[in-house]
This record gives C-alpha cells, structure tokens and sequence, in this order.
C-alpha cells in the first residue's frame, strides 16, 4: 500500500499589495533566493520575482504558501521544460 504525504498543488495564486507585499499559494520549491530575485517552481512552471530588498516572511512547505515584502518590479512565468538550446541541439 503506498502512502503519500505530500500533496502537490496544481494551482497557484500571486497577490500583490502596493508592489510591496507579496503572497504565493502552489510553491513547490524554491530554485533561488536573493534580496532582488526569488526564482520558484509552482506545480507546472517556474516563476521568477525580480525587486529590491525582497525578503521572505513566511513558508509553508507543507502547503506551499510564501510570503515576503520589499519593492516589487517583475513577475515571469516560463515554461518549467529545461534544456532549452543544448536539449534541441543534442535531440
């Protein structure tokens, strides 16, 4: 019998208050963390926040909830599909 205990999100939110307070549900893993960038996995795609004196407040691993503050400029999501160049060149 197989038990899973880590139940992984299949959907994210963003909230962004005053491009100063920052809210995140779905996080499953954090890639990098700075005080200007945090690079994140959400359950499809990799999410990258850029600003000045970001700092994170609150993680939840279990459910996947971040939260931080500083000063807000970018958010990207891309495709969570790495390889890019080398993966197509070496197909």
């Amino acid at each position: 019998m197989e038990n899973n205990t880590k139940k992984e999100n299949t959907t994210s939110s963003i909230i962004l208050n005053n491009q100063r307070n920052l809210k995140l549900t779905g996080i499953s893993d954090i890639i990098s963390c700075n005080d200007k960038t945090l690079i994140l996995k959400t359950s499809n795609n990799r999410l990258t926040i850029t600003g000045s004196d970001i700092n994170v407040t609150k993680l939840i691993v279990e459910t996947g909830e971040l939260e931080a503050t500083g000063n807000f400029d970018c958010i990207k999501y891309s495709s969570s599909n790495n390889g890019g160049l080398m993966k197509r060149i070496f197909k």
